[in-house]
């Protein structure tokens, strides 16, 4: 065997110094906070190892950035501590540095490491994969081992665009595990391992469910803010604490704090810096991954760029602006979809609506628009570009709290029309966004079973004839 991969392969094994530096900043040695979707991955393989059950193969999909590979090691930490089970965890991308496939790797670490082949292990085995895209053949790699190591439990990360979009044989095997940005809550739990003296109160589980239970399912607007009402006293002090010490802390969650890696930046030059190249990134070394016969990347900025100072798609128009055919629009509009750079929402209605050209774009992060933004504007945002900034994060928090509904919009005349329509119950629901809308003219636009308005224009959960009014900060708590 070569001395490099010998190097490499006895350097697989996860040991407990080596998870120790993992799981901490390495200046403040601050302990990372484990993310909410951390006690769903622990219960995979609390299973696993409990009564052998699926899923076996998770992969963790998200952008860059979002602390996927912290999770990995936070998960590595647990399997060892809990049972004592060795770990053994893949860096793909040095793999790809030293010219080595995975395969081959892993070909010489049943020889020369567990000394057996996998389909002969009669015992648990935990294995890692970081960055699994950066292997031309990942998915037929990962296949075979998930169909000959009977016993693996594996757990790897990798580009959302290939992960997402994976051969149909491995789709069946491997249970996608989509990682987002940071909610608010996870952020006042970092603010307080990072300032313990704050003290920040953090909503819980039962209170977040609660929310989006009275949020989007309830009988009616009257019921909804009933019992808004009613839980008053348990989300107003956890409000009030954090306004009273970091009254600026949502602000800076919504231009870049929603990001993992953003914690420990002081300079905003350097923030969105850093988000511009992670864009670029993306275009330029995933999406040619997606569709490598795809080369004209730079329109793909030009495209995004257009589309952080506005939100709906209207190919005819945008073909114009860049400069390319219509057909050429919608399929850039699909590559960004399968990179997890965009949320794209379909008109409202029947067929027909749902075939209409015009389409409506979020980005996965408002801290990518903001970025793109800073592009033309600095640091000094313009007002007008503040409410879309505040779509991002509110479609952001449906897509991550409401996973199973129809998510769509209104469009197509001149009347005022609300930003989402929201399918749940008998009827939907209609939700405008604002940063200190009071009006909810566009609330009504449809019939719906009531409209939400989220804004920063009041502190109390409001009844307005057919529409409850919730404060930004509340909706901050889902």
């Amino acid at each position: 065997m070569d001395d490099i991969l010998k190097y490499y392969l006895a350097n697989t094994l996860a040991t407990p110094p080596v998870m120790a530096g993992r799981l901490m900043n390495p200046i403040t040695h601050m302990h990372y906070p484990e993310r909410q979707v951390y006690a769903r991955l622990q219960k995979y393989a609390d299973d696993f190892f409990a009564k052998g059950a699926e899923p076996r193969f998770i992969s963790l999909t998200g952008l860059r950035g979002v602390g996927k590979t912290t999770l990995l090691w936070q998960m590595a930490n647990h399997i060892s501590n809990r049972y004592g089970q060795s770990v053994y965890f893949f860096n793909v991308n040095t793999l790809k540095n030293l010219n080595i496939s995975l395969f081959t790797a892993l070909e010489a670490f049943q020889q020369h490491i567990i000394q057996q082949r996998f389909n002969a292990l009669t015992t648990p085995i935990v294995l890692l994969f970081d960055e699994v895209q950066d292997d031309e053949k990942w998915a037929q790699t990962l296949k075979i081992l998930y169909d000959e190591a009977r016993t693996a439990f594996i757990l790897c990360t990798g580009s959302s665009a290939l992960l997402l979009n994976s051969t149909a044989d491995l789709s069946r095997r491997m249970y996608l595990q989509r990682v987002f940005p940071y909610s608010f809550s996870e952020l006042l739990t970092v603010q307080n391992a990072m300032q313990p003296a704050l003290n920040l109160s953090v909503p819980d589980r039962q209170l977040s469910e609660q929310l989006k239970a009275i949020i989007f399912y309830s009988e009616d607007a009257h019921s909804c803010h009933q019992q808004l009402i009613d839980i008053q006293g348990k989300v107003q002090p956890i409000i009030h604490d954090w306004q009273s010490q970091l009254p600026d802390l949502p602000e800076r969650y919504i231009n870049y704090l929603n990001f993992p890696n953003l914690l420990f930046y002081d300079d905003l030059d350097a923030v969105y810096q850093t988000i511009l190249d992670l864009l670029k990134r993306i275009i330029y070394e995933d999406i040619p991954m997606l569709k490598p016969a795809y080369s004209d990347l730079g329109t793909i900025e030009k495209l995004m760029l257009r589309l952080a100072g506005s939100d709906e798609v209207n190919p005819e128009r945008l073909a114009g602006i860049i400069g390319m055919k219509q057909q050429a629009i919608h399929e850039l509009m699909d590559l960004l979809v399968k990179a997890e750079l965009m949320h794209v929402l379909l008109p409202f209605g029947g067929l027909d609506s749902r075939i209409n050209k015009h389409k409506k774009a979020f980005f996965m992060s408002p801290s990518l628009r903001r970025a793109l933004l800073y592009t033309l504007y600095g640091q000094t945002l313009p007002e007008q570009f503040r409410s879309k900034l505040l779509e991002d994060i509110v479609m952001m928090y449906l897509k991550k709290t409401l996973t199973e509904s129809i998510i769509s919009f209104t469009g197509g005349s001149a009347a005022a029309n609300p930003d989402f329509v929201i399918e749940t119950r008998e009827r939907p629901l209609v939700l405008e966004v604002g940063t200190h809308k009071t009006s909810i003219a566009q609330a009504r636009a449809i019939p719906a079973r009531y409209g939400l308005l989220v804004s920063g224009g009041s502190d109390t959960p409001l009844l307005k004839e057919n529409t409850v009014q919730i404060p930004f900060n509340w909706f901050l708590l889902l």
